[in-house]
């Protein structure tokens, strides 16, 4: 058997070595799972438009200066708070917000960052126009015992409002959030003042619904990201704290949060205060 030229063993080597670290590389970057996060249950975006911009920009500023762009993506399918944060612990989601509770920080991982800055503890009422008479007359937390407040099932609200005495009809849809109101199946539906131009969309023309426009009810609380309690969701936390921290330092935090709720953050002026819970729950990793 002739022997193969040296030159063509050579340059025939260094095309297969060449060929094996270029697909090692794709093969790093091709199955490199995207960010997910929850698309919300009736499938408007919209709702949840500031956290998806703002866990964007905490990954693009945690991200390493020599590592591809990290993708994220809403999920697949639409689902409820609740559900979110079960595909969450289960490793079906990469991450969820929700309001602090001392049972989630038991089931999942907290990135302790209040990214609503407490203004969700600011609440104000829908209701129907036939109760604003009734509600121009309370002054405490008392005053508000004998309503029912629509919330949705998988709401922290709900276990909150329960346990301090107030009553509560649930629902699992947020367009039956509406419905239940004005069939009078609920009395109020407290909004977060960061929300409340996101309902004006989702109202349409439901004349017998209006915002009270006196109270304003603190219900304590901080709104944060959470993801699995596993080895790869305990460093997606620590990855979004450094990030959200990064933003909060050059001022984007501030900027993004004031894109989103400029016009809703001094809408709580002049309204009379009623408390119902003194301490917030804290989020801890």
């Amino acid at each position: 058997m002739t022997p193969l030229p040296a030159a063509w063993l050579k340059g025939t080597l260094f095309s297969l070595l060449f060929a094996a670290l270029l697909g090692l590389a794709f093969a790093g970057t091709a199955h490199a799972e995207p960010f997910t996060f929850p698309l919300p249950s009736d499938g408007e975006r919209s709702r949840y438009g500031f956290e998806y911009a703002l866990l964007q920009a905490a990954l693009n500023a945690s991200q390493r200066a020599d590592a591809p762009a990290d993708q994220l993506q809403w999920s697949t399918q639409p689902m409820t708070q609740g559900r979110a944060r079960a595909e969450v612990a289960a490793g079906h989601l990469s991450v969820v917000h929700s309001f602090a509770t001392p049972e989630l920080g038991r089931q999942l991982t907290a990135v302790p960052f209040s990214i609503d800055k407490g203004l969700n503890s600011l609440r104000i009422l829908l209701t129907r126009r036939s109760l604003l008479p009734k509600l121009a007359q309370a002054h405490s937390a008392d005053d508000l015992r004998e309503l029912r407040f629509g919330v949705l099932g998988s709401w922290s609200d709900r276990q909150m409002l329960q346990s301090l005495g107030f009553k509560v009809a649930a629902t699992e849809s947020f367009s039956g959030l509406f419905k239940m109101l004005s069939l009078e199946r609920s009395d109020v539906i407290m909004t977060g003042l960061l929300h409340q131009q996101q309902v004006n969309l989702l109202l349409g023309e439901a004349t017998d619904l209006a915002w009270e426009p006196r109270l304003l009810i603190s219900l304590p609380s901080q709104q944060c990201f959470y993801t699995a309690r596993t080895p790869a969701g305990k460093a997606l936390a620590e990855r979004l704290l450094r990030g959200l921290r990064r933003l909060q330092q050059t001022g984007e935090f501030e900027r993004l949060y004031a894109s989103h709720f400029g016009e809703q953050i001094s809408a709580g002026g002049g309204r009379r205060l009623i408390q119902l819970l003194d301490k917030p729950a804290i989020a801890t990793p």
